[in-house]
């Protein structure tokens, strides 16, 4: 994304909070692990939260994926359900399952086929031409055009949502660009194996997910996001307004649109082959997204001109990172640390996971830009073992970040 001042919208001032069920917190039964739709024989742990519940909230699952796609090695990927309309239809809708939960992005990302049937709504450049939007993640981009959707979340609803359709035909039309191509670290994603999903949700701390940088077309700071492509295929960088930006779906509900709160439970040392947990929308609106009492509250930088825009600083072994986020998009625990193995030899190998003999305890403390502070305790265990598990859940996986920074 670009690093360049955004515009702050609705959301800007309200954290995104992870509330993480105390030790012991949820239920468990046995279940048999799937991978790509085919049961891979293990008998792992099912973990569940069922509560807050209420219109204003919807189920997580963490589980190995879309069924029928052969994935490989997930591990961590929250999804959630999302129902998708026409714009002002009741029946011209589609449920997609397995749609990514990021805390990290903004805007509703869906595989172009799992909407095909719906023929929604193209959206027009504001120079002509189609919109098309090429989002780059840390690995991978998407390229795709912007249409308007109706869509449900829960009890929630989003009309008139501007949404991307993720291009996964075999050729995409119109042709990503080479600045696509260049910002596309680790290639486009064009499918749900790439994706390890059916498409992104993405409810981060702000309303639009570009800002001030696409507002006014001045992308001179990093890739172009916004494109109009013309009937021929070619594309030309475009601003885009704010109010034609992807938005945070959150930001279009009519009431418990001021943040999110993510609730998992906890799980066992080893894992589970299944999560279930609640993505509540709404902090402080009703009686079942209000923080808890006894909570700290930690806010994230709001100003754009400050070098730590949406960060917190963290500090550990008398170390400090002040540029660290909280993101459900990482699927892991990623900090630098030269006393913890990265020598996998089993699944955990060729990667920058950390394999320590025995599981290591680890004590971070996080401050906030305003001064309060709250003390996290990590738990460290071998990715080989982790993996050897065939779970798909950890709360102790942890992995290199190989910049200096958590």
């Amino acid at each position: 994304m670009p690093s360049a001042e955004s515009l702050r919208g609705a959301l800007a001032a309200v954290l995104a909070a992870l509330l993480l069920a105390a030790c012991g917190g949820g239920n468990s039964t046995e279940t048999t692990l799937i991978v790509g739709g085919q049961p891979a024989g293990p008998t792992g742990v099912e973990v569940d939260i069922t509560s807050p519940q209420g219109a204003n909230t919807t189920e997580i699952l963490i589980d190995s994926g879309p069924s029928g796609v052969a994935l490989l090695g997930v591990a961590n990927l929250p999804y959630v359900t999302v129902t998708v309309c026409a714009p002002g239809s009741a029946t011209a809708c589609v449920t997609i399952d397995h749609v990514f939960l990021d805390t990290g992005s903004i805007g509703l990302r869906l595989l172009r086929s799992t909407v095909a049937s719906l023929n929604l709504p193209a959206m027009a450049a504001p120079g002509g031409g189609s919109a098309v939007e090429c989002y780059p993640f840390v690995i991978g981009a998407v390229w795709g055009a912007l249409a308007q959707a109706d869509v449900r979340i829960g009890g929630e609803a989003a009309a008139g949502l501007p949404v991307q359709l993720i291009d996964d035909r075999a050729t995409p039309q119109p042709a990503p660009t080479a600045d696509c191509q260049a910002a596309a670290n680790g290639g486009l994603i064009q499918s749900a194996t790439a994706l390890q999903a059916k498409g992104v949700l993405g409810v981060g701390m702000l309303a639009y997910d570009c800002g001030l940088v696409c507002d006014s077309g001045d992308y001179s700071g990093g890739y172009t996001l916004y494109y109009a492509c013309d009937a021929s295929g070619a594309c030309k960088a475009s601003a885009m307004p704010a109010a034609q930006q992807l938005q945070n779906p959150v930001s279009y509900f009519a009431q418990d649109n001021n943040g999110t709160l993510v609730v998992l439970p906890a799980l066992p040392a080893t894992g589970a082959a299944v999560v279930r947990g609640r993505l509540v929308f709404g902090i402080g609106t009703q009686a079942n997204n209000q923080l808890p009492a006894a909570g700290t509250t930690l806010q994230m930088q709001t100003d754009p001109a400050s070098p730590g825009y949406l960060y917190v600083a963290t500090s550990m072994a008398g170390t400090a990172y002040p540029y660290s986020y909280f993101d459900s998009g990482s699927n892991g625990l990623f900090f630098d640390d030269a006393s913890l193995s990265t020598t996998c030899s089993g699944a955990g190998s060729g990667g920058s996971w950390y394999c320590p003999a025995t599981t290591q305890s680890r004590s971070v403390t996080v401050t906030d830009p305003y001064g309060s502070q709250a003390t996290v305790a990590l738990s460290i265990a071998s990715a080989d073992v982790l993996f050897a598990s065939a779970n798909t859940a950890f709360a102790n996986l942890g992995g290199a970040a190989g910049s200096g920074n958590p």
